[in-house]
């Protein structure tokens, strides 16, 4: 927030002139909605909420506008027309729960002992790679590389060096 220094905001700003300024307790957008109006939204709700009775399969029922419009819409699809068949598609895409995963199989390991489960991980990882280790560096190569004897892990490293060194990092 910015402070006033007589009149004048932290910003550079000047205080708006007297005659724009608004009054203590009057709202600063007198010309917004007015109090008590209501939203398209909730006329909406409020309309698709109320109840009408209605001969259904030859039995009095009473059930709210939206649910006899989605009966309508269903009856109007099942007689061969297109647009209420995709207002109910689209509805029951809204409206319908996922349908659950397809597949899966929940296996339970055998009961094994901690040492027998610590074998079969050894066993599982004795010939994995390390992470990160994508080539294999031998102490000899490394050894030829420092002495400046021609290798490809040398060369990789002079050109690294070179290439960092026109920077100026290196």
């Amino acid at each position: 927030m910015a402070r006033k220094r007589d009149g004048v905001s932290a910003d550079g700003r000047l205080a708006p002139p007297e005659e724009y300024r608004i009054e203590k307790g009057k709202s600063g957008n007198y010309k917004g909605r007015p109090r008590g109006s209501v939203s398209l939204k909730a006329l909406t709700r409020k309309v698709a909420r109320t109840k009408h009775s209605g001969l259904i399969g030859g039995e009095p029922q009473r059930l709210t506008l939206l649910e006899l419009v989605v009966l309508k819409a269903r009856a109007m699809a099942i007689g061969g027309h297109a647009g209420a068949a995709a207002v109910v598609r689209d509805l029951w895409d809204v409206m319908a729960e996922p349908a659950p995963e397809e597949g899966g199989l929940l296996l339970a390991p055998a009961e094994v002992t901690p040492d027998e489960w610590i074998a079969q991980a050894e066993a599982r990882n004795a010939t994995a790679v390390e992470p990160g280790t994508e080539i294999n560096v031998e102490m000899e190569e490394f050894l030829k590389a420092a002495r400046g004897e021609p290798s490809p892990l040398g060369e990789a490293l002079l050109a690294f060096h070179d290439k960092y060194r026109a920077r100026g990092i290196g």
